[in-house]
């Protein structure tokens, strides 16, 4: 197993990357290609689903880039975390820690752990790329 911490301070309000990490119609503006479904609840079921411009599903590896979890946590403004029981992907469970450096500050930490070290390596550049894309839409809401 590997575990990977990943922070981003965003220059917005903890209520606004709260809503754009979970609400299912905000998602696609920060996340392009992603579509999530959920009612974002403690104990649902959350799947994510990376698709082509034509609406096919991507593959990464060999896989499918279809997540399958469960809401394990969710703490309005605080904390997010998910478990893929499946681990088809390789990806065994994440969560998302906002914490308000001010109150046009937002610090956040997305922590995931994988099934090794190779396949978190394999992760790391797509979630700096969307902490990036996030911070960008959320910061500068026009680009």
């Amino acid at each position: 197993m590997a575990t990977d911490n990943f922070e981003i301070v965003i220059n917005t309000s903890i209520e606004k990357v709260w809503n754009a990490i979970t609400n299912t119609d905000n998602f696609s503006y920060w996340m392009k290609n992603v579509k999530v479904e959920t009612d974002w609840r403690q104990g649902s079921e959350i799947i994510y689903t990376c698709n082509d411009e034509n609406g096919k599903v991507l593959q990464w590896a060999g896989m499918d880039m279809i997540w399958n979890g469960v809401i394990k946590k969710i703490f309005k403004n605080k904390e997010f975390t998910c478990e893929y029981p499946s681990q088809s992907t390789g990806l065994l469970n994440e969560s998302y820690f906002l914490e308000k450096v001010n109150n046009h500050q937002t610090k956040l930490i997305q922590t995931q752990t994988l099934i090794s070290q190779e396949v978190a390596d394999g992760y790391k550049d797509g979630v700096l790329h969307t902490l990036d894309l996030l911070k960008l839409r959320l910061e500068n809401p026009k680009a």
